[in-house]
């Protein structure tokens, strides 16, 4: 299989949300390699609208150091406590979500970190007042150096009521260290909501619409009408049908739940009949498909079931092969990087 990943429109989508973010400071997402998408390729394209990158573990920020030779600017948001203090020594930013974490820097002299709080989230953050007030207390203690107080809102139907705990917090937060933080709501809800902030960051809206996944008919043939196809006879042929199957099964990402869902081919809908661990089976071939054919398996619109369009993107792995479209030309991810640096200029507050 293959991965196509339109840079173009991941570039228009990073304006878009600039613009949306009406100046505040913007932190781009690029844990989980870009959801995907292949983090190199991203930071390097969208470098000029970020104001900051944001990554889950300390390898990842270790990654985009090596590769673009960002000494600033990029946030670790899920570091282990152990590592905490590696990260502030190689000039990352951590975030400090628990007692534990402020442990670790306990004696850190002055480190430059984010405090997060949990507002609805139930992942990470401190929560409750005393909590709160108890971590303030902390990070003075070690005179920390906070950028931000930031948080994560689980969805847009509990924004506004998540953003006034927040603000709780961040009042108890502030009157205990003794100063005033900026603010930073993450989701991308949080910006299409217009919720107020002095920052956000943002995954989502960077990535809609910029991946396709293309697999290779293998095979033509024929249901007749209550004939089965996958395991357990998970399909049953409603009538005389054409199916191909395609390579590419659920070890490469084709989700299970994928099924029942529509691939495309020349315009004409197929439909997803079963899914095996290296062939996909759809039904509804058109009279024209033949073995060695190209059919959209994925373009970010499939009715995945309980899958949301994270685990999508994310799950296009095992033997599917990444290419990047770039001012209408397919790439390798070498030959992509290689054209955008001397096309994009150093960004906002990436150096």
């Amino acid at each position: 299989m293959e991965a196509v990943i339109d840079v173009d429109k991941i570039r228009e989508n990073a304006a878009k949300v600039r613009s949306m973010a009406a100046g505040k400071e913007l932190t781009l997402m690029l844990k989980a390699d870009a959801y995907n998408h292949g983090a190199d390729v991203v930071a390097a394209a969208t470098q000029e609208f970020a104001d900051a990158f944001g990554v889950a573990v300390p390898e990842e920020a270790r990654r985009l150091k090596a590769v673009h030779g960002f000494t600033h600017g990029i946030t670790v948001y899920s570091p282990l406590p152990r590592e905490i203090p590696a990260v502030v020594a190689e000039g990352f930013v951590p975030v400090i979500y628990s007692a534990e974490c402020l442990e670790a820097l306990r004696y850190s002299g002055g480190a430059e970190v984010d405090i997060k709080f949990d507002t609805g989230m139930g992942r990470l953050g401190f929560k409750g007042e005393e909590g709160v007030r108890e971590a303030a207390f902390a990070a003075r203690r070690s005179r920390l150096k906070i950028g931000k107080l930031l948080t994560h809102l689980p969805s847009a139907a509990s924004a506004s009521e998540c953003v006034a705990l927040f603000n709780d917090y961040k009042r108890v937060f502030e009157e205990a260290f003794g100063e005033s933080f900026p603010a930073e709501y993450s989701a991308s809800d949080a910006l299409i909501e217009g919720l107020s902030g002095d920052g956000y960051r943002i995954g989502r809206l960077l990535y809609e619409g910029a991946m396709k996944i293309y697999s290779e008919v293998l095979a033509v043939s024929f249901l007749k009408k209550g004939e089965h196809a996958g395991y357990d006879g998970v399909y049953t042929a409603p009538d005389d049908i054409a199916v191909a199957v395609l390579q590419g099964g659920y070890y490469d990402g084709v989700r299970r739940d994928f099924r029942g869902g529509k691939v495309m081919f020349n315009n004409r809908m197929m439909t997803i009949a079963a899914v095996c661990m290296d062939v996909t089976i759809v039904a509804g071939a058109p009279a024209e498909l033949r073995q060695g054919d190209k059919v959209c398996l994925f373009d970010g619109g499939i009715d995945a079931g309980d899958a949301n369009i994270y685990e999508q993107w994310t799950s296009f792995k095992g033997r599917t092969e990444r290419k990047y479209l770039l001012h209408g030309k397919i790439l390798t991810e070498e030959n992509c990087l290689g054209a955008l640096r001397p096309c994009f200029r150093q960004g906002r507050g990436i150096a």
